[in-house]
């Protein structure tokens, strides 16, 4: 035998078996293609009942990526993306240093958290365009006066124009019905992000640069006498190149076909 193939063609590929096979990416194409406003939960059901397999939403909605179904509905100059962090005492150290070789490095750090604040901010392509920063956790309540009554909803138009789509993830604090009636109300959407899907969302890569900052200038927050104003000036850092930068990495160009 002269000629022969490196790789046996017939042997599987490593890693374990794929949820859905080619047959039943079919049979979800199909579905979505009469189905087209159904929401992913009722796509998981339907799915189910026609494969006889149940698949997470998660799971569902990466298929769907996959095939190139979800995207072709929003621009990303549509959307505003929000989230919350947090800011404490531990916040400020530096997890890399410099040391001497084949030592370890040491040094004295904080483990009190101490006083905690939160930023709530809102992302879109021309960076952040508001932001609330209070101390303790974000209420309910807080969230959804400062969406309605701040500076969010002021800057919302009706679908389809720009500023139009308020992207969420699953905090049971951002599912306040009247919140969201509110919006659609003068002809704005709100979408929530698929269960444990962070990165999906494009304001977690401000976030890290927010972190950055305040981890770069750690002596300046430590001067300011009110943190507030510290957080207020590390959010000034987001860029409207950054923001666009943003929705471009990661898997987000995918789901919204930037």
């Amino acid at each position: 035998m002269r000629w022969g193939a490196v790789v046996d063609p017939w042997k599987k590929p490593p890693g374990r078996n794929k949820t859905l096979t080619r047959d039943d990416m079919k049979i979800l194409q199909e579905l979505v293609k009469d189905k087209i406003d159904w929401y992913l939960d009722e796509l998981v059901g339907e799915l189910e009942v026609r494969i006889g397999k149940l698949v997470s939403i998660p799971t569902l909605w990466r298929s769907l990526v996959y095939c190139g179904i979800i995207g072709r509905k929003y621009k990303p100059e549509q959307l505003i993306f929000m989230d919350e962090a947090s800011k404490d005492e531990r916040t400020l150290s530096r997890e890399y240093g410099y040391f001497l070789k084949n030592t370890f490095a040491t040094k004295k750090n904080v483990f009190v958290r101490g006083v905690r604040y939160t930023i709530l901010p809102a992302l879109s392509l021309q960076g952040i365009i508001a932001v609330d920063i209070m101390e303790g956790s974000c209420t309910k309540e807080r969230f959804k006066e400062f969406v309605i009554s701040n500076v969010v909803v002021p800057q919302m138009n009706a679908y389809p124009s720009e500023h139009s789509v308020l992207v969420l993830d699953n905090a049971r604090i951002h599912h306040d019905k009247d919140l969201i009636e509110y919006i659609e109300s003068f002809g704005g959407r709100v979408e929530f992000l698929p269960p444990y899907s962070p990165n999906f969302n494009p304001i977690e890569s401000s976030f890290s640069v927010i972190k950055s900052f305040l981890q770069k200038y750690r002596d300046f927050v430590n001067s300011c006498s009110d943190p507030r104003y510290s957080l207020l000036i590390a959010c000034t850092q987001i860029t409207s190149n950054m923001a666009a930068n943003f929705l471009k990495i990661q898997f987000i160009c995918n789901i919204y076909k930037i």
